[in-house]
């Protein structure tokens, strides 16, 4: 039996909090932090939670994706020239605490206009993308959506007349990221969320299996250096430390066989973003300096357009009935996974292994608090709901 402790969304989000002051976070980055992180780990996107390969930990020592958080200054809004578009300059502070602030302006001009974009650059890292457009759609007025820049873990595919494998002449260095795009509807039960990275699966659940010294279960999804498929991790990097070697990469969405659809959707979400000051050269992944700085946008746009709100989100449901009538035995919507975990992790505490605990254990030593998080319950792990 697969057994793990529980514990309560609301103790974690203190423990977190408190964590994250002791290191310096202002009380307002501390919050959005770990809200972001929380909101990932209970819907079982245990790679962008509080324990994993970019949450809490990182966040206090200053590593990896989170190594050129500054802590001593704020945001910049820029001058604005569109009454439906703002540009934020992030100033290096963390990326969760600019997308909060992000989220409250662009819903503000969508309230007031029918449309609002805004577009962070100088930006951190921010989490999972599809919290963010969930934010924007939970009061269930607004339609939500954003995307993200990355460091380059990808690389340009290549073109393959006779459409058999796109690998074929592709770049020899990685120069894309994973970008991903995230998407949300209100409707009469809740959102629906579509999130995704536009490459096979997000690098840090290649990084959970790095720091795990466990082999990866899906193909095509990690390259090694002579850009072949590998279920060994070690063939993406030796170590977390050694992140900035560029040895192997990861596959755009289509992988070998389309993957220059995965690999168009990357590039264009980078163009999008260097419209509002996003990077235009290459973010290199061991950068630890200002060159690893990122973007990201937030879209809100009203649903009341046509019909009222109400109405609208009727007929998205309406919608979804009707294309679940065409519903195989396996189909499912995109979040329904995520939606149950939601629900089990605010009704009996979130199920963490005891590699996720001591990643906690050692954010609270490294600020030199007394690690004070206290199981609720150990069960049997729902694997079916976490399995992300």
């Amino acid at each position: 039996m697969n057994n793990r402790e529980h514990f309560k969304v609301e103790d974690i989000y203190q423990f977190s909090v408190d964590v994250l002051i002791a290191a310096g976070y202002r009380d307002e980055m501390a919050k959005s932090t770990a809200y972001a992180l929380l909101e990932a780990d209970k819907r079982g996107i245990f790679s962008h939670g509080t324990a994993g390969g970019t949450g809490i930990e990182e966040s206090v020592k200053r590593s990896g994706i989170t190594a050129t958080v500054r802590l001593d200054t704020d945001i910049i809004i820029q001058e604005q020239k569109y009454p439906t578009i703002k540009v934020i300059d992030a100033n290096g502070v963390p990326g969760h605490y600019s997308s909060d602030i992000a989220v409250k302006l662009v819903k503000e001009m969508a309230r007031e206009y029918g449309y609002g974009k805004v577009i962070v650059h100088n930006a951190n890292h921010y989490g999972a993308a599809g919290v963010w457009s969930n934010k924007i759609a939970e009061d269930k007025d607004l339609k939500g959506s954003s995307t993200c820049t990355t460091v380059a873990v990808a690389r340009v595919m290549g073109d393959d007349p006779e459409r058999l494998d796109y690998t074929r002449g592709a770049g020899t260095m990685n120069r894309i990221g994973t970008n991903p795009l995230a998407i949300s509807f209100p409707h009469e039960n809740g959102v629906l969320t579509f999130d995704t990275a536009w490459v096979r699966m997000a690098v840090s659940y290649c990084l959970k299996y790095l720091k795990s010294g466990e082999m990866l279960k899906i193909p095509e999804y990690i390259a090694d250096s002579n850009f072949k498929s590998s279920f060994d991790p070690h063939d993406f990097a030796d170590s977390m430390d050694t992140l900035g070697d560029e040895k192997g990469s990861v596959f755009p969405q289509g992988s070998t066989l389309s993957g220059y659809k995965g690999d168009a959707m990357l590039r264009f979400i980078e163009i999008d973003n260097s419209l509002g000051g996003g990077p235009i050269n290459k973010v290199p992944l061991g950068s630890t300096d200002d060159r690893r700085r990122i973007s990201h946008t937030f879209e809100a746009q009203v649903i009341d357009m046509l019909y009222t709100a109400e109405d609208a989100r009727k007929r998205v449901s309406d919608l979804m009935r009707d294309y679940e009538t065409y519903f195989g035995e396996r189909s499912r919507w995109p979040g329904d996974r995520s939606n149950e975990a939601l629900n089990y992790s605010e009704k009996y505490g979130i199920p963490y292994n005891e590699a996720q605990i001591d990643t906690l254990r050692r954010a609270a030593e490294h600020v030199n608090i007394e690690f004070n998080l206290l199981s609720v319950g150990n069960h049997e792990y729902p694997s079916e709901i976490f399995n992300k």
